[in-house]
Order: structure tokens, then sequence, then C-alpha cells
């Protein structure tokens, strides 16, 4: 596909996993399906398979310990020591920046997923709701699904709660929607409560949300995840980030900034 270029790291085909399911988390709001997925890759030690690089990702170099990388859409793969199911899970740096390539890096995605054989994938992402709506110390996950039986059996299963109107943005509720229509493909999309401030404030990260997906997945699809998080330790870890976070911005103010052509302020580093 035009635009779209994919590095493989192994050369991978269907026959070669078992009963496999897809777990994905993109960027969006607190980025909850996204911590929680980039957890779930350490702690599995899941193998890179594919990486995708598009042209309407941010335009802009990641810079990690000095190392230049493109943003990116990433495929990796777990394979169950027990042969009962191995799994492909799918991240990215970033989200696309238009409707129209939101769309085309989900068809793409979906396609492989396809490719490999997936018979369902799972979401992971944030579910924003006032504040004062928040009622419990574990944030509350709210379940939408491609498929009616599914949707009934999960609701009951993990004690989610229905989503009876809305729009879940991005790619994170647009792959499981384009694999049911093209390709029968069923999905179940888990929203973590969290703090719809989120929305509007980019810096927020709510780790809460995301350990509770990840008790979730680890209760409802026995996977050997470790509790290396726990509601105990999580202010330690958000203050840390915090930290991290605010000696950043400070380290930016110390950067010059650069009048464009039309007097606009524009940052470089």
């Amino acid at each position: 596909m035009e635009g779209i270029r994919v590095i493989k790291h192994e050369n991978m085909e269907e026959e070669d996993f078992i009963r496999p399911l897809c777990i994905l988390g993109m960027p969006g709001i607190a980025d909850v399906g996204k911590f929680a997925l980039d957890s779930l890759i350490g702690q599995l030690s899941a193998k890179n398979l594919i990486d995708i690089i598009f042209d309407d990702y941010p335009a802009g170099a990641i810079v990690d310990d000095s190392l230049l990388s493109a943003p990116k859409a990433e495929i990796l793969y777990w394979k169950d020591p027990n042969e009962l199911r191995d799994i492909l899970l799918i991240t990215a740096d970033a989200q696309s920046l238009t409707p129209k390539g939101i769309y085309r890096i989900s068809n793409f995605l979906t396609e492989i997923i396809h490719q490999y054989g997936i018979k369902l994938i799972i979401a992971l992402g944030a579910y924003p709701v006032n504040s004062r709506k928040i009622t419990s110390k574990l944030p509350k996950i709210y379940l939408s699904s491609t498929n009616r039986e599914l949707l009934i059996h999960y609701l009951a299963e993990n004690n989610c709660q229905k989503i009876l109107k809305g729009v879940i943005i991005g790619a994170n509720g647009l792959i499981p929607t384009l694999a049911k229509a093209r390709f029968n493909i069923d999905g179940l999309v888990f929203l973590a409560e969290t703090d719809n401030i989120a929305m509007i404030n980019e810096d927020i990260t709510d780790l809460k949300a995301s350990i509770t997906l990840l008790e979730m997945l680890k209760k409802s699809f026995t996977l050997p995840i470790k509790k290396k998080y726990s509601l105990e330790n999580i202010e330690d870890i958000t203050k840390n980030l915090q930290i991290k976070r605010d000696q950043l911005e400070k380290d930016l103010d110390t950067l010059q900034l650069v009048d464009t052509d039309d007097k606009r302020k524009s940052l470089y580093i």
C-alpha cells in the first residue's frame, strides 16, 4: 500500500501459530491501552515480528538514548510454551494524524491480522468519565464487541459495564470493527474508566486504569502476567513519572525559540 513500508524481523506464517489471539493497544486517552500493552510485551518477552512505517504518522524522529528512529506501528508475538494459544501484540508510537490515515493503517493492520489466522481481537483503551462519577477505588471496565454472544459472555465473566452509546475514536475501535466487516473476525474492546480531564491534558497517564486492564486479561485469558504493579505502588510510580515530565519541560524551556517566516514561534530540537 502506498505510503506504508513494512520491515519484517522474522518470516512467520499462519501455520507457525497455534490458535492465535490478537491484543491491541494504541496510543490514546491517558495512554491507558498502550501502557497496558507495553507492559504485557515486557512481561511476555514478546519478540519483534513486523515494524510498519507510515507517512501519516507525526513528521519527526524519535530520540532514545541519542538513537533516532521513525514513528512506527509494531507487531510482536508470543509463543505459548504450553502450546495452548499464541498471541500477536500490536501497538504504535502514535495515532495517524488524519481520519483517512487512521482508516488506511487500520485497514492494513486488519489484513495482516487476517493473514495470521486470528479469530479474536482484544483492543484496550480508556473510557473517560466525570471524576465526580468515579465511585470506587478500582476503575470500572466498559465493554463493547462485534459479536453479541461474546458481549454477553464477557460482561458476565468480568463484571464489565455496557457502553450504550458513543464513539471509540482511533484505531483501537476501528481495527476490530473493520476486521469483523471484512473478514468476520470477532472483536472485544475493553475500556478502563479514567478521569475525563485526560481528554484535554495529554500529559496525564492513568496507570491505575492500565493495570486494571492487565488484571482483567490475566483472569479472563489465563495469561502468565506477574503482579508487577499493584494499586498500592501506583502513586509512587505516578509521582516518579511526573518528576521526569517536569524535568523534561524545564530542559525544553532552556532551548531557543526560532522565528519562522510567518512570525509564529516554532521549537526545533
